[in-house]
């Protein structure tokens, strides 16, 4: 069982086939706008690109956990394929052309955490409502 301190916020799964440059601006607003106490891990599911992808990614992005496929097995099966290893309380999938400006991430992981709140509060509310109907 994971620690509090090895808890993943929020899991970032992007889809590539050869979109090497668009992905690597992409990882890049990443770094610079993820706020740095948000603990979060990116994950990037390669459908068999045959441009750099690969060899960027080995090089300039080494904390990416990435996928590999021996072929294209299209983008819902590649997103699904990221979204069974993410860690992350929230998972964002985003598309690798993706730029991202300053507080964004930030201001959807508050408004999940807002959301998921008051859903529990609602869940909460409607079960009390089922239980005493029945009884």
């Amino acid at each position: 069982m994971k620690s509090e301190c090895d808890r993943v916020d929020l899991s970032i799964v992007v889809v590539s086939w050869n979109v090497d440059e668009y992905l690597c601006q992409c990882l890049h607003s990443l770094r610079a706008h993820v706020d740095r106490e948000l603990k979060y891990e990116i994950i990037v599911v390669d459908n068999h690109s045959n441009d750099n992808t690969v060899s960027m990614l080995e090089s300039d992005f080494p904390e990416v956990k990435l996928i590999r496929n021996q072929k294209n097995l299209g983008f819902a099966r590649a997103n699904n394929q990221g979204l069974k290893i993410s860690l992350g309380k929230y998972v964002l999938l985003l598309n690798p052309d993706t730029q991202l400006e300053e507080g964004c991430i930030s201001t959807l992981i508050s408004f999940l955490s807002r959301l998921a709140d008051s859903l529990v509060a609602r869940r909460k509310r409607v079960s009390a409502s089922i239980i005493s109907m029945h009884q």
